[in-house]
């Protein structure tokens, strides 16, 4: 399964370039070529129709997998799914697991429970669903949109120009085609066709940590729905459980101390009795594989109009169930910004973006399961006392520790402060920074509504704009709306959609615009920490682009001129 700079001849940059007009290209009705049908591909494409992008889908693969694969949906995920409208299918076959705990020689190191870390998040939870029925899901909804995956398209040839992209297809038959897009994105996984062609360096380490998985029915003590990691001496096993009943269990090795051939039951269960927990039985095992982790990341998740999401840019050890979900994110960090652009209401700097702010996200995921898995596969018997001795003194004395591993771990805590498309312009900034997620909070559509969570209400494939009045004076609060209908009246209103936000009565405004929230108990304002007002602009993935004092309408102007075209007419 598979998963611009302006002005430039980008034929220099991919193997087997021929000048275009020399070709026999088939009719452009597409807008983008996505390559690779796993849940990264299968994310953006579902992405993109929603945004009404003509879009292609193809895979070299013969048909969908059926192997469980990753299993893990993280809370930041789910709540972009919830967008796309495929978030409640999924739960609905998948299992909730809230809580989370390793353990080492039969002591408890730490215990995570998401619904105390993740209270403000609609999915304090990761859900295990296989990544074949998470493909699955997809599938459904794409379909559901009119769209399809084309199998057995092989890419053999990329070249691009100022003005787009021709990718050359075998078809199972042996038939060629050349199509011609605007765009085109590898999500075609770690051994990615695309990334090849454009001859980009995947620069890392391989066989850092060998892995034995497979699919097995437990008899044990503890509880069927929770996520367990047992340590012992610088072995390692998870314990992640699945709807069925069943348990996919994963078991890390050094390469050196890894044993060869086929996984079998008799390994597993070897595991089990040396990591614990004491007692456990493993039985009726299915997919059993075993494979070398390579820690690497693609040198460029870019390069003219041509991208890389997925494993195609970064792979590294999916102990955290993070793998998948990050590459699904680059997918919903770039659908929005290509969209925009393809509509022609993008900036470059805008499509620039996805590039400074997913390289990022890789860079540090890498680091951190490097790290992770060395702590849990030390065998030094220093660190091994160290580790287990502190550890459970560390998380219970500092719980602000807990809960930073929660958000981690469900990539609630990706953040974007330095990203190009980031601004903060208030003169007091306190712990929630422009480039964070955009908090969840419960408001009121009208006065006397039943409350409803703000991401429930935004549902819009546009960013949003919250005027936050606070206490100011009503006077005030019109003459900033007015500046804010005033701007996004210039050309603004397919990109932004705007909300004054009220912590009190405003005379005759309510009935002036249905774009009112009632923050009835003050709680969005003390979570964007709006004491005074302000404007947040909230991008389609969820997060804080812009955030200025209340009355800053000029200085919104200018970020919004920036990044958006107001009549479509961008110029690339």
């Amino acid at each position: 399964m598979q998963e611009g700079d302006a002005g430039e001849d980008h034929c220099s940059h991919t193997k087997g370039c021929k000048k275009m007009n020399d070709l026999s290209l088939t009719a452009a009705t597409h807008d983008v070529l996505v390559v690779g049908a796993g849940p990264v591909g299968l994310t953006l494409a579902n992405d993109l129709r929603r945004r009404g992008i003509r879009c292609r889908l193809i895979d070299s693969a013969q048909e969908a997998g059926a192997a469980t694969k990753a299993v893990g949906i993280q809370a930041k995920t789910l709540e972009l799914l919830a967008k796309m409208g495929v978030a409640h299918t999924a739960i609905e076959r998948g299992l909730k697991t809230s809580l989370f705990s390793i353990y080492s020689d039969g002591k408890r190191l730490v215990r995570i429970d998401f619904r105390e870390h993740l209270q403000e998040s609609p999915y304090p939870y990761a859900l295990m669903l296989p990544q074949h029925e998470t493909e699955q899901v997809l599938t459904e909804h794409l379909q559901s949109q009119g769209g399809a995956i084309e199998w057995q398209r092989e890419l053999i040839s990329v070249t691009q120009d100022e003005q787009g992209v021709e990718a050359g297809l075998r078809h199972p038959d042996g038939k060629e085609e050349r199509v011609r897009v605007g765009w085109l994105v590898g999500c075609d996984g770690a051994h990615s066709t695309v990334r090849h062609l454009l001859g980009l360096n995947f620069a890392g380490t391989t066989s850092e940590l060998s892995l034995a998985v497979g699919n097995v029915r437990l008899t044990w003590d503890l509880p069927s729905d929770e996520l367990f990691a047992f340590l012992h001496q610088g072995n390692f096993i998870g314990y992640f459980p699945l709807a069925d009943g069943r348990h996919r269990v994963v078991i890390a090795y050094e390469p050196d101390k890894a044993p060869t051939g086929e996984v079998t039951l008799q390994e597993i269960q070897q595991v089990i009795d040396a990591c614990g927990p004491a007692g456990a039985r493993a039985s009726e095992p299915a997919e059993l594989t075993r494979f070398h982790v390579n820690q690497r990341r693609a040198e460029h998740y870019a390069r003219g109009r041509i991208f890389l999401a997925g494993d195609a840019a970064h792979i590294h050890s999916p102990i955290g169930a993070q793998g998948m979900n990050t590459g699904m994110q680059d997918a919903l960090n770039l659908g929005w910004k290509l969209a925009l652009m393809v509509r022609g209401q993008a900036s470059a700097r805008l499509l620039e973006s996805y590039e400074a702010e997913r390289e990022q996200v890789g860079e540090d995921l890498l680091r951190g399961t490097e790290l992770a898995m060395r702590v849990a596969l030390t065998r030094n018997p220093l660190l091994l006392a160290l580790r287990n001795a502190l550890a459970p003194i560390f998380f219970s004395a500092l719980p602000a520790s807990a809960h930073r591993l929660a958000e981690t771990l469900s990539e609630i805590s990706i953040a974007y402060p330095h990203s190009p498309i980031t601004v903060d312009q208030r003169d007091k900034k306190g712990t929630l920074h422009a480039g964070d997620r955009a908090p969840n909070a419960l408001v009121r559509t009208r006065e006397g509504a039943e409350p409803q969570p703000l991401f429930e209400i935004f549902t819009s494939e546009r960013s949003i704009l919250l005027v936050l009045t606070a206490q100011q004076e009503a006077a005030a609060v019109e003459r900033q709306w007015g500046e804010i209908v005033a701007l996004l009246s210039g050309g603004y209103q397919e990109m932004i959609e705007a909300y004054l936000v009220t912590e009190k009565a405003t005379s005759g405004l309510d009935q002036e615009t249905r774009q009112v929230l009632h923050d009835f108990t003050g709680e969005l304002h003390q979570r964007y920490e709006a004491e005074q007002g302000g404007l947040v602009l909230i991008r389609p993935d969820g997060y804080i682009g812009f955030w200025g004092q209340f009355g800053a309408t000029e200085t919104l102007h200018g970020y919004v001129k920036a990044l958006f075209v107001p009549g479509g007419e961008a110029q690339l």
